[in-house]
């Protein structure tokens, strides 16, 4: 009887840590306990379980010279796909209709605008413009080929936030490699 009070109370940790997961892709484990409000031995054995289960990945990340564990859903989705809740950009604004405007601003940031934005066309190492792809829920947009060879967008981490009326994805760290964890 208590294993299977157990084991239910596993797959409730579970389900809510992958919403959790789903909802902030790239937390590290100790982000995640914070923001659950759980012991790190609860998230570290939700995770496990959620790996084993090939719901999640783990990846090890070298960020300043320190190594973390960022934890990802598992997806179909492409590294240089970037998808925004449509309704965080004013769409209305007849910007983010059919084409986005991509400025590699930095060595560390890419600036994706709904129209020409000249202050960032001036400071920009390149800028390319893309088509938009959108449902009634999701802004889709894929991340130029030029870009993703500059940045390396395959072995680094990115995150995606919103600014006004514009996205700034910020690059830092390297991939190290995917955790395993013995089942």
């Amino acid at each position: 009887m208590q294993q299977l009070t157990r084991n239910k109370r596993g797959l409730k940790s579970d389900k809510l840590l992958l919403e959790t997961i789903k909802d902030y892709p790239g937390l590290s484990q100790y982000e995640l306990s914070k923001k659950l409000g759980w012991q790190s031995g609860r998230v570290d054995g939700a995770i496990r379980r959620l790996v084993n289960g090939n719901v999640i990945t783990v990846k090890n990340l070298e960020r300043n010279g320190r190594q973390t564990n960022l934890v990802y859903p598992k997806d179909s989705k492409a590294p240089n796909v970037i998808e925004v809740p449509a309704n965080l950009l004013p769409a209305e604004n007849h910007s983010w209709l059919h084409w986005a405007f991509a400025y590699a601003l930095d060595s560390t940031t890419i600036g994706i605008a709904g129209c020409e934005m000249p202050e960032w066309n001036e400071i920009s190492c390149f800028t390319e413009k893309i088509p938009i792809t959108k449902t009634q829920e999701k802004i889709i947009l894929q991340i130029p080929e030029k870009f993703c060879r500059f940045y390396n967008i395959e072995r680094r981490h990115k995150v995606t936030s919103i600014n006004g009326n514009s996205i700034l994805i910020t690059i830092t760290g390297n991939i190290v490699e995917e955790k395993k964890y013995p089942a």
